[in-house]
């Protein structure tokens, strides 16, 4: 044997084993029964600790669950906007001697009508209103009525701003709710798609109400960097592998630039489980915040934990506006803050009272960014800077933002759509999919052995490996599989065997040539490669286009059938080529059972 056939050989061993090792989890998880599945408790008795976390998961349709689509009144976020504008306005206008007859929206349209006691009234307020060229502009105007409104492009801005924060908050809440692997996305302009699958009905019920009825909470909070609780703490007989005990370092890459001890852990809920046992022998004034970092794009994430002031030295509520900025003295991006005017005098004394410490923001409980405090801050507005290469820089403040302005919904949410899915019937479900599953694959089995024999084996080896690395991408890239998902491995089935098919054929026709078996299966497959892969390409790209503008179902089927269809490209030409080769070069054998 040639030594290319054992290099190709080696390769697909390897894959195959790893395969294995990847999707067993995943195996076990999908055909344990569905109380196992239910319980975490159940589910790791069987499954071996040896194995990895890694699993794909099912979706609602196959486990049940809550499936809600939210609408935000995008509307409202512009009206409030415009309220806001005009309230300030008129502040501005009385501090410089005039008193404004009126100074309010008047309906629903993102428009100011101010009302002036005399013409001179005009030459204090135009100044303040050039303020804002560009995004508002002065409509109409006469002796005593001035009508200012928004532009197009910053209704759009504000309306756009108004579902990110909305989807960011909400995920926020839900996450802190427990709830494993939920599906929270924009669907259309100013709708959240939430899917949760395998939740009790009381859960349910919890994760409604924590959506719909409570105002996520924004908070600045200083970090004590004296206390030692972390250190002591440290010292349990509790305290999992994966938490470890670090001490921060001035100049270091991490966010921090004091010389404090804190827990860092490499899995969220084993250092929040940790932190929380040993909760009593917190002191009372304090309290702990756990942030995700990650030192690049490229690294694992990680959480780092901070000794909070229990009391917020001042909170969203006074958080006007936050937003992306560059900065050309450090030529890099950064995020700035600016607060209302009772904001700011608390948080210039926030700030000159605790030059040199960290300052945590705080969003529903979860620390977003502790920066260092370099001065105090007067008038209202605050920078923090970003970290990394300009574009590492511009993605950090960007998202930076979005928390701050998240810290309290922008638009009021509605329930616009909400559907029920019993275990019961997604048990089903799952019982079918596996039903269909295994007839499909039956009757392609007997259909290969019966009518391509020795050949058939190779074909159904080379679907098994197809289907084994399936299952292994699908789990490492943490899919959702759903009922349409089942459907996609069920065609990647076909394709994997039509492109055998093609194959066999052709060797079929070499061989009628009488040609012998090793120059017939060469001929063949070099003459059958370009059909299979024009049309496992063109399938692709129908998936993509499935998956990108396709939403839930559509795209569930087109993610699974796409890896299916990239798999194949490599299982159906690699598997059944090093099968015959053996047989035909290796054995020299003098006919091929196909």
């Amino acid at each position: 044997m040639e030594q290319g056939w054992y290099q190709r050989l080696v390769v697909v061993l390897v894959l195959v084993a790893a395969a294995i090792y990847y999707a067993l989890p995943s195996f076990i998880y999908f055909t344990a029964p569905p109380e196992v599945r239910s319980s975490t408790e159940k589910l790791a008795e069987v499954t071996p600790e040896w194995l990895p976390d890694a699993k794909f998961n099912l979706g609602i349709d196959l486990q049940g669950g809550l499936h809600l689509v939210m609408g935000v009144d995008a509307e409202k976020a512009v009206q409030d906007h415009t309220d806001r504008l005009a309230a300030d306005i008129y502040e501005m206008v009385e501090e410089k001697g005039v008193l404004l007859t009126r100074a309010r929206r008047e309906g629903e349209a993102p428009e100011i009508t101010f009302e002036l006691n005399s013409s001179e009234d005009w030459q204090t307020l135009k100044p303040i209103l050039d303020d804002w060229r560009g995004s508002w502009a002065v409509l109409s105007r006469s002796s005593s009525l001035v009508v200012f409104g928004m532009s197009a492009d910053r209704q759009n801005e504000i309306r756009t701003d108004a579902l990110d924060q909305a989807l960011k908050t909400i995920r926020n809440r839900i996450d802190q709710t427990g709830t494993k692997e939920p599906d929270i996305r924009k669907r259309g302009d100013g709708s959240i798609l939430i899917q949760l699958a395998g939740v009790s009905k009381e859960d349910q019920d919890r994760v409604r109400d924590e959506v719909i009825g409570r105002t996520a909470q924004l908070e600045f909070k200083i970090v004590d960097e004296t206390n030692q609780y972390f250190a002591e703490i440290a010292q349990a007989e509790n305290k999992p592998a994966s938490v470890t005990l670090q001490v921060d370092r001035a100049g270091s890459e991490l966010r921090n630039a004091s010389n404090r001890p804190f827990l860092i852990g490499t899995d969220k809920e084993e250092l929040r489980n940790f932190l929380a046992a040993h909760q009593d022998t917190l002191p009372p004034d304090l309290e702990v915040g756990v942030e995700e970092y990650q030192l690049n794009p490229q690294a694992t994430p990680e959480y780092r934990s901070y000794l909070l002031d229990r009391r917020p030295g001042i909170t969203g509520e006074f958080l006007e506006n936050a937003f992306p900025s560059f900065n050309p003295e450090e030529s890099t991006y950064e995020v700035t803050m600016r607060f209302d005017r009772k904001g700011a005098v608390i948080f210039e004394k926030l700030t000159r009272e605790n030059i040199g410490r960290q300052m945590a923001i705080v969003l529903d409980g979860v620390v977003d960014s502790a920066p260092v405090i370099q001065s105090a801050i007067p008038g209202g507005n605050a920078r923090i800077s970003s970290r990394g290469t300009q574009q590492e820089a511009l993605l950090a403040a960007k998202s930076l933002s979005l928390v701050l302005k998240a810290g309290a919904l922008p638009a009021p949410v509605y329930v616009q759509e909400e559907r029920t899915v019993g275990p019961t019937l997604g048990d089903d479900a799952v019982a079918k999919g596996k039903t269909a599953l295994m007839v499909a694959l039956t009757g392609v089995l007997i259909i290969m052995l019966v009518y391509y024999r020795g050949s058939g084996l190779m074909g159904i080896i080379a679907l098994s490996c197809n289907l084994l690395l399936l299952f292994a991408a699908l789990a490492l890239g943490g899919v959702t599989l759903t009922l349409p998902g089942i459907a996609g491995l069920a065609l990647t089935i076909g394709m994997a065997v039509d492109a055998n098919i093609i194959q066999f054929e052709r060797i079929r026709e070499e061989l009628r040539s009488g040609k012998a078996p090793q120059t017939a299966v060469d001929a063949g497959f070099d003459k059958a490669l370009s059909a299979i892969f024009d049309a496992n390409v063109t399938t692709l790209l129908a998936c993509i286009v499935l998956g990108s503008f396709g939403s839930g179902p559509i795209r569930g089927f087109a993610v699974t059938l796409g890896i299916g269809v990239v798999i194949n490209t490599f299982t159906a030409v690699v598997v059944p080529r090093l099968g015959l080769d053996y047989f035909a070069r290796g054995r020299r054998v003098k006919s091929l059972s196909i």
